[in-house]
């Protein structure tokens, strides 16, 4: 019985120190990322700077900035999404299930479902012509 007692404390254990491992080196791959990305904008702009001039560059600048803006409304199209389908899924799970006292409970799912279509909405109104 006492060999087991110390199993049970050691795996979580061991499952934490694994996750944490994880966690550090993905950020340091993130970092990195990052650095690299931002080491190849500046020599990009820079050799078009060099070859064409600045309004080239401003026109790189410009379109660089559209890209990302276009992921970033994407991203939120998506995430959107998801919390709407997850709060109207939820809606009905717990509307189907009113059996356990309190009636109204179900309306806690309302909350996940305007965030998403709130998010869907700000996605369609904020974009630019």
């Amino acid at each position: 019985m006492g060999n087991n007692m110390g199993l049970v404390f050691l795996i979580p254990a061991i499952g934490a120190l694994g996750f944490f491992s994880l966690a550090a080196v993905w950020a340091w791959a993130i970092n990195r990322r990052r650095e690299r990305e931002s080491l190849y904008h500046d020599e990009t702009v820079r050799k078009i700077s060099e070859a064409h001039g600045q309004q080239a560059v401003l026109d790189y600048m410009l379109e660089v900035e559209r890209i990302r803006t276009r992921r970033l409304q994407s991203a939120y199209t998506v995430g959107g999404i998801i919390a709407a389908c997850g709060g109207a899924g939820l809606f009905i799970f717990l509307w189907a299930d009113r059996g356990y006292g309190y009636d109204k409970g179900y309306f806690v799912a309302l909350i996940p479902l305007f965030i998403g279509l709130g998010l869907l909405a700000y996605t369609q109104l904020a974009r630019k012509p």
